[in-house]
């Protein structure tokens, strides 16, 4: 018994009436009338009688009309699912992320991904670049997002472009320099920094500090710092000034002056890292969703 049968069948049950099931099924009336013999034969009864110029159900014909309905239904439903599976609109992602929760975009991406696509279950792990790179590597993650030099990637594994932030000074409203600053960067090189910890030098600080190079600032007193969110905080205290993305500025408190850096160099991008040998359908659905997320940005 095949699908096509099943399909005639229901037609010509729904219509009662073989020259235009067969029309309907864009077939010769003569071609339906053999896979309604085949159907009748395979299954050994009589699913029709006819009655005046039709055809009826007869009572074996009704109850099997239930089944063949919902044989087709679950057809559709079973390809459907399999065109999803092929999309990559089912399985699981395991993404790191560390800072870049950080980056506005990011949640936005990972609330429209969890609402559209609810058969790939995603998991976030928190972890370092280093730790990033390995787990790529081992496979325990598929993806991750992180701010960090790119030839400093490891060979199987390659990048793309997510978002990008402008840089800005974090410096502490009753400093000296809080009114006065106008934007020269080596006229901060005496001053106490706070930055993040970056201990491989492949990350944000790393960037930030060379940026600051180019600029003639070569900070000496630096306090590393575990995480993005203790700076603003940091900084509020007095402890220090800081240089940090545009978008963590939305954990700012009172306390702190937020000063724009126009210097080009004064930007941070952030990555999305995949493996270069990719095969996952599921991987590669979420890549370009990410693409499309960033075109919008």
């Amino acid at each position: 018994m095949e699908l096509r049968h099943l399909k005639a069948f229901t037609v010509a049950a729904e219509l009662q009436h073989f020259s235009k099931a067969a029309e309907q099924l864009g077939i010769a009336q003569p071609a339906l009338s053999q896979l309604m013999r085949t159907l009748e034969s395979e299954l050994g009864l009589a699913l029709f009688r006819r009655e005046n110029r039709g055809v009826v159900l007869t009572a074996a014909g009704e109850a099997f009309l239930t089944h063949a309905r919902q044989s087709i239904e679950s057809s559709k439903l079973a390809i459907a699912a399999a065109g999803r599976a092929r999309r990559g609109e089912v399985g699981e992602i395991n993404i790191g992320y560390h800072s870049a929760l950080f980056e506005a975009h990011l949640p936005q991406l990972l609330r429209h991904y969890f609402s559209t696509f609810p058969e790939v279950k995603v998991s976030l792990v928190d972890a370092g670049i280093s730790a990033q790179f390995d787990m790529l590597l081992n496979h325990t993650l598929d993806l991750a997002f992180a701010r960090v030099f790119k030839d400093h990637l490891p060979d199987r594994l390659r990048t793309h472009q997510f978002s990008q932030s402008r840089l800005v000074l974090l410096i502490p409203d009753n400093h000296e320099l809080a009114e006065s600053f106008t934007g020269d960067l080596s006229t901060l090189r005496h001053e106490k920094f706070v930055f993040l910890q970056d201990a491989a030098g492949i990350g944000l600080t790393s960037h930030t500090l060379q940026a600051c190079r180019q600029n003639h600032l070569h900070p000496e007193n630096i306090m590393y710092v575990p995480s993005l969110m203790s700076i603003p905080g940091l900084v509020a205290a007095g402890i220090g000034l800081s240089i940090v993305p545009e978008t963590v500025t939305g954990l700012t408190m009172p306390g702190i002056r937020i000063v724009p850096l126009a210097q080009p160099e004064m930007v941070s991008e952030l990555l999305l890292i995949s493996r270069i040998d990719e095969r996952s359908s599921a991987v590669q659905h979420f890549i370009n969703e990410a693409h499309g997320w960033a075109d919008k940005v």
